[in-house]
């Protein structure tokens, strides 16, 4: 009974830490698209720019939900495309 509740509580850890790692890794991918808005401000139309930075707000708000927090990138992103300024 104590090796059961050992390796139910050591799962139940090793799942909570993996949920952490890609929980960073997309708050990592919001500061990065918040770096390239930044640097790269005159290619998007500042209709797409707000959209996406709200996205990305959207995005920062969900960094307990990594499905939700990705999805909010994946809109992001699609926000940035379709107001891409043509050179």
């Amino acid at each position: 009974m104590v090796i059961l509740v050992g390796v139910v509580c050591s799962w139940a850890a090793t799942a909570t830490l993996a949920d952490v790692g890609v929980t960073d890794a997309c708050q990592d991918d919001v500061k990065e698209l918040e770096e390239e808005i930044d640097d790269n401000k005159n290619d998007y139309t500042a209709e797409s720019r707000r959209k996406a930075r709200s996205q990305l707000m959207a995005a920062k708000t969900n960094r307990l939900n990594p499905v939700k927090c990705r999805e909010n990138i994946l809109d992001a992103r699609k926000e940035l495309r379709e107001g891409k300024r043509n050179k």
